[in-house]
């Protein structure tokens, strides 16, 4: 039998959803009699909550809005009780507990008194209750009567705060809210609104006796949200790729991401022993009553309209018997040897399409409703795909991406642990098309492609393997392939022996001799361990004077059945395509600039 028998999708969905597509055509994918292996073991669309900090704001000034719509400045009452005259040492508080105001060196009384010991008062339910002056927060709000001459009622307040139902009031000091309680008798009315009496003079030096109230101020409690977080768009698969008799088969995840807001690429991680968790309860719950909707923003911090709905989540988050909350979703992957790192591939970028740099388009960003086409080949063992974005608006803003994602053809029988990997095409490094610089991807200026060492592949330039032959994590390994000499345009001048082996352009095409074009396997070659093996039922064919998804027919020359001639040979469908990503790993390989790929389309 020749090439694994591979099932052939092709489609096309929005860029909004396409891993969820690409999830579901391979998970779903009929491979010819066999039982498709990969399963699709965790997906969670793209998700947004806000958490909050309990903070303190020192010195807030205490104000009231009372029921004429008016807001008043709240005042704390002294403690007088033991008041004396200054030099003579005079009490000052009389049997009754009152202090009375008085004018000129005579200590003669206006008339004016204020009780500073404490009073009672009847409340609501006819309840007599004893209230102690000291410390009291009151308020002088403005009185109509004509009988009040100065205009002001003195109220004595309650703080704390009214709960989200707008009635249940809960003392507390950390609160700028407050109930009335009562009216505070005597003349403190006049005393707060004029805010100094003189209440006595003492000796032949002159020495005056004054009272004061201030202003209440206190550390208000403030919640103020945590910059947003989000979940991206996530996709993860699982599979089981074949082994010879007598290895143990492994198991590998694959993961696709969406970042948000982003309709240019989507993310390709892989790795070992993945789990995850989907999330639970709304997440709107965390900022729709609390925060303007219209700031809720991936990774901006939200205005909070609500403090009170604020409290609220930020007590449900930090209570860990709270049932009534949301509960993001949860990603792991096995941890390496240090028991710290994730065994988790960096990011590779798998672009489709490009922002636009047309001057007269207003919205340069692709939209999550472009069409993405996508064509799929799959096997057991590995995943190649071919994706194109929409060109619109601009007949160049697209790529003919291609990924491969899997296990590769080895040359040992025994290369069956670590023998899984990826590369994809990535779109332009400038940052008007994709947002990307070179450094942005590279080792020596991004440690996210560095943490497994100098040659970290990034899936991007290189092809990146699960392990090494001395299990080394996501190292760089590189095509080599059968090719006729390029002429390395913009590389450099090639050597004069060898320029006459640069095939003049216009006339190659299918061999004179054959009448067939002649493609290559492509072969992985590591800086250390040399060649390890090639890629499954993809080939490097030079792309000229062929045309985007030509079919290639190809006569295996081994037939079906070989007790029957008439049966006749195995014949396999390879897919052409003219892959134009800037960043692939062919951009490494002996033959930079002219070849492509063809895909394993079926056998028949």
């Amino acid at each position: 039998m020749p090439s694994k028998k591979v099932a052939w999708i092709e489609g096309e969905v929005t860029a909004d959803v396409l891993i969820n597509k690409l999830a579901d055509e391979i998970a779903n994918a009929k491979i010819p009699d066999t039982t498709n292996r990969w399963e699709k073991v965790f997906e969670v669309n793209e998700d947004k909550w806000v958490t909050y900090t309990k903070t303190s704001v020192a010195n807030t000034q205490g104000t009231y809005k009372h029921t004429d719509g008016k807001t008043y400045q709240v005042y704390k009452l002294p403690d007088l009780r033991e008041l004396k005259a200054v030099q003579s040492g005079t009490p000052l508080v009389d049997a009754n507990g009152y202090i009375y105001e008085t004018y000129g060196s005579s200590n003669t009384k206006t008339g004016k008194k204020i009780q500073v010991n404490e009073f009672v008062y009847t409340d609501e339910k006819d309840n007599e209750v004893t209230l102690s002056v000291p410390g009291l927060l009151v308020i002088n709000v403005n009185d109509d009567d004509p009988a009040n001459t100065v205009g002001k009622k003195c109220y004595v307040l309650q703080q704390g705060k009214y709960e989200l139902d707008g009635v249940t009031f809960t003392p507390g000091s950390e609160w700028n809210e407050y109930q009335l309680i009562t009216h505070l008798p005597t003349d403190w009315n006049d005393f707060i609104e004029r805010k100094q009496w003189t209440v006595y003079f003492a000796g032949s030096g002159g020495y005056w006796t004054y009272i004061n109230v201030s202003a209440y101020t206190f550390g208000m409690v403030k919640y103020t949200a945590n910059p947003v977080h989000f979940y991206d768009r996530t996709v993860v698969l699982k599979t089981v790729p074949d082994v010879p008799t007598g290895e143990t088969p492994n198991v590998y995840y694959v993961m696709l991401k969406h970042p948000t807001g982003q309709y240019n690429y989507v993310d390709v991680y892989y790795g070992k022993d993945f789990t995850g968790k989907n999330p639970s309860g709304p997440s709107a719950d965390t900022y729709s009553r609390a925060c303007d909707i219209r700031t809720v923003i991936p990774g901006k911090v939200p205005a909070i309209i609500n403090q009170k709905e604020a409290e609220l989540q930020y007590r449900k988050w930090n209570n860990p018997d709270e049932e009534n909350k949301y509960n993001p979703p949860q990603e792991a992957w096995a941890l390496d040897y240090d028991e710290k790192v994730e065994i988790k591939s960096p990011p590779s970028h798998f672009f489709y399409g490009a922002d636009s740099v047309v001057s007269w388009v207003p919205n340069k960003k692709r939209r999550p409703d472009y069409w993405v086409e996508y064509n799929i080949s799959v096997s057991n063992d590995r995943v190649a795909i071919v994706i194109v974005g929409d060109p619109s608006p601009d007949m160049d803003a697209y790529y003919n991406s291609f990924a491969y994602i899997g296990k590769t053809i080895p040359f040992a029988d025994y290369d069956q642990k670590g023998n899984f990997g990826i590369t994809v095409g990535m779109g332009d490094l400038t940052k008007e098309k994709s947002g990307y610089l070179p450094s942005d991807i590279k080792q020596d200026s991004n440690q996210t492609y560095s943490g497994w060492g100098r040659y970290t592949s990034n899936g991007m330039y290189s092809f990146s393997m699960l392990q090494t032959r001395s299990s080394v994590y996501f190292q760089a390994y590189y095509p080599a392939f059968i090719t006729q000499l390029p002429n390395y345009s913009g590389v450099g001048t090639i050597p004069p022996e060898l320029s006459k082996m640069v095939l003049e352009k216009n006339g190659f095409q299918m061999s004179k001799w054959t009448k067939r074009y002649h493609a290559s396997p492509i072969y992985l070659v590591h800086q250390f361990e040399g060649y390890r093996g090639y890629l499954d039922s993809v080939v490097a064919i030079e792309d000229h004077n062929l045309i985007n998804k030509d079919e290639l027919v190809v006569d295996t020359e081994e037939p079906k059945d070989p007790q029957n001639p008439e049966a006749g040979n195995w014949t396999e469908v390879y897919k052409f395509f003219k892959t134009n990503t800037p960043v692939n790993f062919f951009k490494y390989s002996p033959n930079p600039t002219d070849s492509t790929i063809a895909i394993l389309k079926e056998v028949y």
